[in-house]
């Protein structure tokens, strides 16, 4: 990754949030920036936002961007954490769609902030920053074990797990629906207004629970009830497990689309599957809420060519009537989104799925101006020696684009960290052609620092132990 340029920590004002998109691109209001630096921001650090169009604190954004970089640095996730817990909400608010527990989409400083013309101080409009603020929490835990961030953040935690059970309340899934004037219409990762369709390519209708979303909950409730316990909160940690295993059930039934083989988009505001075969799926693999049928069915339809381009699983179908390869979330290609399938495909033993789809992303970083992964691309097919099509006015530097590649470098890996019990577990690590030598210097897992070497043989990848600080247990599965 190259150096930031000169101005990325320049303060958050107002008219990137408010700038008017040329007429190809749908205006996004969440983007985030180069994975390397942490801007400051009124109440602490995060990553600094896109460049040019979004260069402020988010929430959704810089939590993945956080997560993708554990590997790197996990600094990171733990400044991430604390600034959005100082930022949680405290009350109900309309306007900013705020609420107790709530974790914030977007900051903003500059003065049509101040004179409140719009709800960006902070907004809070994006459903699934939530469950992804616990879920970094938990995963911070077992990357350092680092018990006093864990303790401290400990109430934003239950206040953030009572926010998504309040809203589960009415049909069981976390739903979205705008509630002001100057919010957002759709408030998952895809948020322009064109992107959540059926398989007719017709908008869908809200409240819409989104399928990744569901699964985020899933995890979040499995993963914080361990975390739980540690807190001596054994009723929590057993009422978590349970409602997560109920969620697992009605999702299987409810969002499973039987004669596609494919899980759904979404659920409309009457409870019917927004059937269009999309990526969001894929943000479900890794997280266990599939049946392991239905995953396995997930993952191979999102490698056929109607999905994959050979740079990239695209965000829509390019069978899909609502399909345009320029289009911001309806056919485009997001080097995270494709991070997080990457995973997923790694997690069911689909290593070369995982790995074409890890080599479309390096490929295609490769031939971009300064090697820095855009925020997105055109979703046309590979053409042989051809580019992909750039996004005209995608932002880069970005940092859950940059953070895709530390991320999709420990799918290749397959790196387990387990930091309170002194554990790192290396589960047939796999190198591509391409990629014969990889070294890992001072890869920290809790205080210990290890120095790693893979290197590829024939088919097979070796790993070796080049130096170790501390105390850690260093497991080679091959």
């Amino acid at each position: 990754m190259s150096e930031p340029r000169p101005g990325l920590l320049a303060s958050p004002g107002d008219r990137n949030s408010l700038r008017s998109p040329p007429p190809e691109r749908h205006a996004p209001n969440c983007r985030t920036g180069h994975p390397s630096t942490l801007a400051g921001f009124p109440g602490g650090k995060a990553l600094c936002a896109g460049i040019p169009w979004f260069a402020t604190l988010f929430g959704r954004d810089s939590l993945i961007a956080a997560s993708q970089t554990l590997i790197l640095d996990p600094t990171i996730a733990r400044e991430t954490l604390a600034i959005l817990a100082h930022y949680q909400g405290k009350v109900d608010d309309a306007w900013r769609e705020e609420q107790p527990g709530k974790i914030l989409h977007e900051l903003r400083t500059g003065e049509m902030a101040r004179c409140n013309e719009i709800p960006h101080t902070p907004y809070y409009g994006t459903v699934d920053a939530t469950p992804l603020w616990i879920l970094l929490y938990c995963d911070y835990y077992t990357w350092t074990n680092d018990w006093t961030t864990l303790q401290q953040l400990w109430p934003n935690a239950i206040a953030a797990m009572e926010w998504i059970d309040r809203n589960l309340q009415e049909t069981g899934y976390l739903r979205y629906q705008r509630r002001s004037s100057r919010g957002l219409l759709n408030q998952g990762w895809k948020d322009s207004e064109d992107c959540i369709v059926d398989r007719q390519g017709n908008l869908v209708r809200g409240p819409i629970a989104l399928c990744e979303v569901q699964a985020y909950v899933y995890a979040a409730k499995q993963r914080l009830s361990a975390i739980a316990r540690l807190h001596n909160r054994p009723d929590l940690a057993q009422r978590w497990q349970q409602e997560a295993q109920a969620l697992k059930v009605r999702f299987n039934r409810d969002f499973w689309v039987e004669d596609l083989g494919f899980c759904a988009l979404a659920l409309d505001g009457e409870g019917k599957p927004a059937d269009s075969i999309a990526s969001n799926p894929g943000h479900c693999l890794s997280l266990d809420i599939l049946t392991p049928d239905k995953a396995l069915q997930v993952a191979r339809r999102l490698s056929q060519p109607d999905m994959f381009s050979g740079w990239g699983i695209r965000t829509l179908s390019s069978d899909s009537p609502a399909y345009n390869p320029m289009g911001y979330h309806v056919g485009s290609v997001w080097p995270h989104d494709n991070g997080l399938i990457a995973l997923g495909l790694r997690s069911l033993g689909l290593v070369e799925q995982a790995v074409a789809v890890a080599l479309g992303t390096f490929d295609m970083v490769l031939r971009q101006p300064y090697q820095r992964p855009p925020e997105l691309f055109c979703g046309y097919a590979r053409q042989g020696d051809g580019d992909p099509v750039r996004y005209p006015v995608a932002c880069t530097p970005q940092a859950w684009a940059s953070g895709s590649i530390c991320h999709l470098l420990q799918v290749l890996l397959n790196l387990t960290p387990d930091a309170p019990n002194g554990c790192l577990r290396i589960v047939q690590p796999f190198l591509p052609e391409s990629l014969p030598l990889l070294s890992l210097k001072r890869l920290r897992v809790g205080s210990a620092v290890v120095d790693l070497e893979f290197e590829r043989y024939g088919k097979a990848t070796a790993c070796r132990v080049v130096s170790k600080q501390g105390d850690l247990k260093v497991l080679i599965e091959a």
